[in-house]
């Protein structure tokens, strides 16, 4: 089977260490990349830190150094972590980026990179057994930040079975 690697933007690091659940990303896939400027993105946040020393931590996070980004990723004016993620995708050829940006995640659709956000996070885990019910997961996940739709909260648990 082929190595399975994910590269990470900060939204999901935060929103999923606030929660709890950062874990699910190491179960999920084989590696979780980080990018650089990732990291101390989630770093310089105030709630951040717990989330960063979390990463560290497990042996399925790997902290990689920035990538030069090519004009194409550049012209879309992304921030610098959106920007290093789809950098190190493209340059390395993983299999999916995990953000929530929207603007980001067109210019990942628009590259042809796997896209996962962090309400497909909870999905995928709810669908592994991981978690017994993604619904409060979500309402903590929208507690702490995340910003979505009612109707993609409600097609999500819809597709797992709530």
């Amino acid at each position: 089977m082929a190595h399975r690697r994910w590269v990470v933007n900060a939204s999901p690091l935060i929103l999923l260490g606030k929660t709890g659940h950062l874990g699910l990303l190491g179960v999920l896939t084989d590696e979780v990349v980080v990018p650089r400027a990732v990291a101390d993105e989630v770093g310089a946040k105030p709630d951040g830190g717990a989330a960063l020393q979390e990463i560290i931590a497990a042996s399925s996070f790997a902290i990689v150094e920035n990538e030069e980004a090519t004009l194409e990723i550049l012209s879309w004016d992304l921030g610098a972590g959106e920007t290093q993620v789809l950098a190190h995708a493209l340059t390395h050829k993983t299999e999916r980026v995990v953000i929530d940006d929207l603007e980001a995640r067109r210019c990942a659709k628009a590259m042809r990179l796997g896209i996962v956000g962090t309400l497909g996070i909870v999905g995928r885990a709810k669908a592994m057994g991981l978690i017994d019910q993604a619904e409060p997961v979500v309402r903590r996940l929208r507690e702490t930040g995340l910003y979505v739709s009612d109707e993609l909260v409600r097609r999500l648990l819809k597709e797992v079975g709530e």
